[in-house]
């Protein structure tokens, strides 16, 4: 039988008699659950989820809202894992990018032992008519992003961060005299 027709059985002169406050739950219980399949259907599972709990709260015996509750659960756990590999893949891509930009950087870096204005102009990708401003916003933002990598898992990326953080130095030294 069906939460819905025990309900009705419960109220309508089932086999044991509820307490004016036990009917009262259940209405408030089949409440939140239909508000909770509301969400669902909307694909909202956060607030899907939460109707469901608290119907469960009115209600701990509410077949219906207990099974929808796994069923949430489990379509959120699936979003969740669905966002973290997408993630990944980007964080992929991103530090393969950065990885061939930063390489060449590093491999132009060793080759010369002295370095002048024009290395640290295309190592940081500024434009030769930048004003000083522009330049000092530039170093930053790079100081910023491969700071972030310093921590990264990756030994390779790691090492690349610590290598462009002393030329990001060292280009703030020579050219923001």
């Amino acid at each position: 039988m069906s939460f819905f027709g025990k309900l009705k059985e419960m109220l309508h002169g089932g086999k044991e008699k509820r307490s004016h406050l036990e009917e009262i739950k259940i209405k408030r219980s089949i409440q939140l659950y239909e508000a909770g399949v509301a969400y669902y259907k909307r694909k909202d599972y956060e607030n899907s989820r939460k109707y469901f709990e608290k119907a469960l709260q009115y209600d701990p015996e509410n077949e219906d809202a207990k099974h929808n509750l796994r069923v949430v659960e489990k379509q959120i756990a699936l979003i969740e894992e669905e966002m973290r590999t997408k993630k990944e893949k980007k964080d992929k891509a991103v530090n393969k990018t950065l990885s061939q930009e930063s390489e060449s950087i590093l491999r132009q870096a060793a080759d010369e032992d002295v370095k002048d204005e024009k290395f640290y102009y295309k190592a940081l990708r500024l434009d030769s008519d930048f004003s000083h401003e522009e330049i000092k916003n530039r170093i930053d933002s790079e100081f910023r992003k491969w700071r972030t990598r310093i921590n990264s898992p990756n030994v390779k990326m790691r090492s690349e961060a610590e290598e462009m953080l002393a030329i990001i130095s060292q280009a703030r030294r020579i050219l923001l005299k």
